[in-house]
Protein backbone atom coordinates (compact mmCIF):
# COMPACT_ATOMS: atom_id res chain seq x y z
CA UNK A 1 0.00 0.00 0.00
CA UNK A 2 1.39 3.60 -1.32
CA UNK A 3 1.71 6.19 1.82
CA UNK A 4 0.26 9.62 0.76
CA UNK A 5 1.75 12.53 2.27
CA UNK A 6 -0.75 14.51 3.69
CA UNK A 7 -0.22 18.32 3.81
CA UNK A 8 -2.26 21.23 4.64
CA UNK A 9 -2.36 24.99 3.79
CA UNK A 10 -1.55 27.72 6.03
CA UNK A 11 -5.17 28.85 5.63
CA UNK A 12 -6.42 25.40 6.80
CA UNK A 13 -4.48 25.10 9.73
CA UNK A 14 -5.29 28.69 10.79
CA UNK A 15 -9.13 28.15 10.51
CA UNK A 16 -8.70 24.86 12.55
CA UNK A 17 -6.55 26.63 15.39
CA UNK A 18 -9.33 29.58 15.63
CA UNK A 19 -12.25 26.80 15.57
CA UNK A 20 -10.59 24.51 18.50
CA UNK A 21 -8.92 27.11 20.17
CA UNK A 22 -11.24 30.06 20.24
CA UNK A 23 -9.72 31.60 23.09
CA UNK A 24 -5.91 32.03 21.87
CA UNK A 25 -4.85 34.57 19.50
CA UNK A 26 -3.23 32.46 16.77
CA UNK A 27 -1.66 35.17 14.61
CA UNK A 28 2.05 35.31 15.95
CA UNK A 29 1.18 31.41 15.15
CA UNK A 30 0.22 32.04 11.46
CA UNK A 31 2.84 34.49 11.04
CA UNK A 32 5.78 31.60 11.31
CA UNK A 33 4.00 29.27 9.13
CA UNK A 34 5.25 28.20 5.79
CA UNK A 35 2.67 28.13 2.95
CA UNK A 36 1.83 24.12 3.36
CA UNK A 37 2.21 22.31 6.09
CA UNK A 38 2.82 18.80 6.14
CA UNK A 39 1.48 16.60 8.31
CA UNK A 40 5.02 14.65 8.30
CA UNK A 41 6.35 18.02 9.72
CA UNK A 42 3.67 18.50 12.58
CA UNK A 43 5.89 17.77 15.48
CA UNK A 44 8.71 20.37 14.28
CA UNK A 45 6.78 22.77 13.86
CA UNK A 46 5.31 22.24 17.03
CA UNK A 47 8.24 22.47 18.83
CA UNK A 48 9.21 26.02 16.79
CA UNK A 49 5.96 27.79 16.44
CA UNK A 50 3.85 26.40 18.86
CA UNK A 51 1.03 24.10 17.70
CA UNK A 52 -1.06 22.04 19.91
CA UNK A 53 -0.94 18.13 19.85
CA UNK A 54 1.32 15.10 18.27
CA UNK A 55 1.57 14.56 14.66
CA UNK A 56 0.09 10.93 15.79
CA UNK A 57 -2.92 13.08 17.67
CA UNK A 58 -3.37 15.35 14.11
CA UNK A 59 -3.50 11.91 12.20
CA UNK A 60 -6.33 10.49 14.62
CA UNK A 61 -8.15 13.92 14.46
CA UNK A 62 -8.22 13.35 10.73
CA UNK A 63 -9.26 10.14 10.79
CA UNK A 64 -12.49 11.43 12.61
CA UNK A 65 -13.17 14.36 10.22
CA UNK A 66 -11.80 16.61 13.15
CA UNK A 67 -8.15 17.93 12.22
CA UNK A 68 -7.09 20.64 9.90
CA UNK A 69 -7.96 18.17 6.89
CA UNK A 70 -11.30 18.60 7.26
CA UNK A 71 -11.33 22.77 6.91
CA UNK A 72 -11.95 23.60 3.47
CA UNK A 73 -9.71 25.40 1.70
CA UNK A 74 -10.67 28.85 0.42
CA UNK A 75 -11.55 29.43 -3.09
CA UNK A 76 -8.91 32.52 -3.61
CA UNK A 77 -6.21 30.34 -1.67
CA UNK A 78 -4.60 31.22 0.90
CA UNK A 79 -2.31 34.42 0.14
CA UNK A 80 -0.67 35.63 2.94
Amino acid sequence: MQKTKVHYTRYQVDCWLRKTFPDIDWDEVKAELPPIIWRSRWDTLADRCGLPYTRKYIQNLDCEGRGPGSIQQSKGGDTK
